[in-house]
């Protein structure tokens, strides 16, 4: 019995990690931590894809409202300098 009480180490006795078999528990820890990064990156990803699709969205409708009060802005200017072309007619130049 003292031959086992001798192989378990105790808070004085250095661990060599890298000689160290692999437990269980460690390989099984390392399975959740690449299960979590990886559904950590999924996640981060999918947010930031919808963040980029909701800011072009909103881009689209600040574009269209500004392009629509241009329009308001500029088309009486336009229909009259259309019309006052159309009834003087082509221009002579002798």
């Amino acid at each position: 019995m003292n031959e086992a009480m001798d192989a378990i180490p105790v808070l004085t006795d250095v661990v060599d990690e890298e000689g160290a078999p692999a437990t269980a528990f460690g390989d099984q820890t390392l399975v959740v931590l690449e299960r979590l990064e990886s559904h950590l990156t999924a996640v981060i990803h999918e947010h930031a894809d919808e963040l980029v699709h909701n800011a072009c969205r909103e881009m689209e409708a600040l574009l269209l409202e500004h392009v629509s009060d241009r329009l308001k802005a500029e088309l009486p200017g336009l229909v009259s300098a259309v019309i006052l072309e159309h009834f003087r007619g082509p221009q002579r130049t002798n």
